[in-house]
C-alpha cells in the first residue's frame, strides 16, 4: 500500500505491495482507492489526471451528487451506485445496529450493483489504473477493496490493517474527541474503521457464500471476469 498525495483528498492510496498467500505481492499502479475527488483542488485534479486512469469508478448514490464530478463527461468516468435503491427499501435499520451488521446487509442486498462495479473494473484497460471512490473512501470503497484483496490471497490481517487506516487518514478519531459524549456515542459506530468490522464482513462471505470467489459468482460474475479481476492485481 502506497499513499498518494492528491491535494484536497485525504484518503488516497494504491493497492500495490501487499503480500499474498500464494507468493509475491500485489502489483503497483493497478487500483487506487480514494475519498471523493469533488474535494480536489486544481493541483489535486492535475494529479488525478496525471495518474492516467482507465476508469474512475464512483460508487455514490444519486442523492449524494451535490456538485459536478471533476471528470464528469470524461470517457473514463463512470458512476455505478453501490447501494441498490430498490433493495434498500427492504433494510430495517434497527436490525443493523453495528457497522458490521450494515456491511453484512450491504453485501447481501446490493449484489446487483456490486456485480456492475466489479465488472467495470474487470473490463477496464489493463495497462491503466482504476480509481475507485465513494464519499469518504472508507465504507463502500472499503468493502470493494476488501473483496479484491481477499480474491488474490492478501492475508486478512493485511486487509484489516489497510481498512483501519481510513479513520486515521480522515482524522475521524480526532473529530470524535471534539464531540460531546452523547454525540460521540451516536457517531462513533458509523465513523470508525475498526479492523474487526471488515474481518466480520469477510467471515460473512465465507460462512454464507463459501468464500469470495463463490460470492462473486453469486453476484453474477463469470469465471473469466473473476480471473480478470485477479489478474489486475497480481
Amino acid at each position: 500500500m502506497t499513499d498518494l498525495e492528491w491535494s484536497g483528498c485525504l484518503n488516497t492510496r494504491e493497492l500495490g505491495g501487499f503480500p499474498t498467500r500464494y507468493g509475491g505481492v500485489t502489483r503497483a499502479g493497478t487500483v487506487i482507492r480514494t475519498d471523493s475527488p469533488d474535494q480536489l483542488d486544481a493541483d489535486g485534479v492535475a494529479a488525478l489526471r496525471a495518474a492516467g486512469p482507465g476508469l474512475v469508478l464512483d460508487l455514490r448514490s444519486d442523492w449524494e451528487m451535490k456538485q459536478t464530478h471533476p471528470l464528469d463527461g470524461d470517457a473514463v468516468y463512470r458512476r455505478i451506485p453501490w447501494i441498490d435503491p430498490i433493495r434498500e427499501q427492504e433494510r430495517v435499520p434497527d436490525d443493523e445496529p453495528l457497522m458490521a451488521d450494515i456491511y453484512r446487509g450491504s453485501l447481501d442486498r446490493n449484489q446487483g450493483q456490486i456485480v456492475q462495479a466489479l465488472r467495470a473494473i474487470a473490463s477496464a484497460p489493463a495497462e491503466a489504473p482504476v480509481v475507485v471512490h465513494c464519499k469518504s473512501g472508507k465504507d463502500r470503497t472499503g468493502l470493494l477493496v476488501a473483496l479484491l484483496l481477499d480474491l488474490v490471497g492478501v492475508p486478512r490481517e493485511e486487509i484489516a490493517a489497510d481498512y483501519a487506516i481510513s479513520e486515521q487518514r480522515l482524522g475521524l478519531v480526532a473529530r470524535l474527541a471534539e464531540l460531546s459524549a452523547d454525540e460521540r456515542a451516536a457517531n462513533e459506530m458509523l465513523w470508525r474503521t475498526l479492523p474487526e468490522t471488515i474481518l466480520d464482513s469477510l467471515e460473512h462471505v465465507d460462512t454464507q457464500y463459501g468464500g469470495v470467489r463463490a460470492y462473486l459468482a453469486t453476484c453474477g460474475l463469470t469465471a473469466a471476469e473473476i480471473s480478470q479481476l485477479a489478474a489486475r492485481l497480481v
